[in-house]
């Protein structure tokens, strides 16, 4: 029994000691076990450290892409909305050319008429008479007051001399009235106020077709938008120019103004090519106009000028059966060109 106390008072008092042991073991095993989880945890820091690095480097050129992507899309955006207001600006002074050209073109065909008709008038109706006039009254005068060349006697003498007296009265009186009716028909000053229009409206026409010509190099070559501009405020003051210079001119002839039938033919004959081309609204581009109108106004021109009356006779034109036939001659030659 003492042997057996005495075991186990040894065993009691050696277990602090391994209890102590265990405590310590225990104790530096952790300490390595935090020492290792703390070199981990900057391992895995610096690994995170220099992710965070590539991450913040590639974030900043992607923002840098797309900054430089939004900039440029504005920048397509603000051309795209100065050029769409441009190209409807080039647009309509192209089509307000051609609607001017047409114009020009029309009065210029309608003057030279009235030309032909007061400078016809004027010539044989004035000019032509008068001078006929004058030189029988001197031819009959002097064999009225002639005498032979031997004996010095008069050429004619009795009835004869009294009748040809009396024609030279009569013819003298014709040459009065000729006069008169000249100076108040004003056949003379008419054609000329005409002739100085077709002159000015030849040069307005020449001028009009070479800025067109211009303006169409320079619309479809790549012009930067501040030569645009350029053009179109230039040609836009050439324009507002021809205009007053076309007023100018309706306005020199206002006291010979073209006969009423011709500016009513041309006048039907514009309505009936609208309605064809545009349809029953009459709404659409000149630029649609401009190759039949100058068509048929080069033929109806021809028309009036092979009359065989005219310029002594006014015709009189039926523009819808002349349109139907020269329509059909120009869908042959259009069709004979494809």
């Amino acid at each position: 029994m003492m042997e057996e106390s005495t075991e186990d008072t040894e065993v009691l008092q050696a277990s602090p000691q391994l209890q102590f042991g265990a405590v310590e073991e225990h104790e530096n095993e952790k300490q390595k076990e935090a020492k290792q989880f703390a070199h981990e945890t900057n391992d895995d820091g610096r690994d995170t450290e220099e992710e965070s690095e590539e991450e913040i480097y590639v974030n900043a050129v992607q923002k840098e892409h797309s900054a430089n992507e939004h900039e440029l899309e504005n920048k397509h955006g603000q051309l795209g909305s100065l050029q769409r207001p441009l190209d409807t600006a080039k647009e309509s002074l192209a089509d307000e050319y051609v609607r001017l050209s047409l114009q020009f073109e029309c009065a210029l065909i309608q003057h030279k008429l009235a030309l032909e008709y007061f400078e016809f008038r004027s010539f044989y109706f004035v000019f032509f008479p008068l001078t006929i006039i004058a030189t029988l009254i001197t031819i009959i005068g002097f064999l009225i007051s002639g005498t032979t060349q031997y004996d010095a006697d008069p050429l004619l003498t009795g009835d004869s001399k009294q009748i040809l007296s009396l024609v030279v009265g009569v013819l003298g009186a014709i040459s009065t009235l000729l006069n008169a009716v000249g100076k108040r028909a004003n056949y003379q000053s008419q054609s000329d106020m005409h002739r100085s229009a077709v002159k000015a409206l030849e040069k307005i026409c020449l001028t009009v077709d070479n800025e067109r010509d211009w303006f169409d190099r320079n619309h479809r070559n790549d012009v930067e938008c501040s030569d645009h501009h350029y053009l179109g405020t230039k040609l836009g003051a050439d324009l507002k120019t021809h205009q007053a210079s076309f007023k100018a001119i309706l306005d020199a002839c206002c006291d010979s103004p073209v006969p009423y039938q011709v500016v009513q033919t041309f006048n039907l004959l514009e309505q009936t090519v609208s309605q064809q081309v545009f349809g029953p609204d009459g709404r659409g581009r000149s630029s649609d106009l401009e190759d039949p109108l100058k068509f048929y106004y080069q033929k109806l021109w021809k028309e009036y000028s092979t009359d065989r009356l005219w310029p002594l006779v006014m015709p009189r034109m039926k523009v819808a059966a002349k349109y139907r036939e020269w329509k059909e001659e120009r869908d042959g030659n259009v069709g004979n060109a494809v």
